[in-house]
């Protein structure tokens, strides 16, 4: 990155830090603020996948699981 490049990148975050302060301070945290939400939204995609398994929507179900396990990878969860 060019030194223009880091005054320009330099100023952008002053600005944002000064106009928005919770903006910025989640963009360095890099995490939601309610992970709450973020569980039960994995929580509710899995039961509901699970039973649309047993009700027998072979698509739906795989759809629903996928989008839960998208949900924790954004997360940040890890498989390991």
């Amino acid at each position: 990155m060019s030194e223009a490049e880091r005054r320009t990148l330099s100023e952008i975050e002053t600005r944002l830090a000064d106009e928005e302060p919770g903006l910025a301070s989640a963009l360095v945290a890099g995490k939601p603020r309610h992970p709450v939400l973020s569980y039960a939204l994995v929580a509710t995609f899995g039961g509901l996948g699970v039973l649309l398994l047993v009700l027998g929507a072979i698509g739906p179900a795989l759809a629903s699981l996928g989008f839960g396990a998208l949900l924790m990878l954004m997360r940040g969860y890890s498989w390991r």
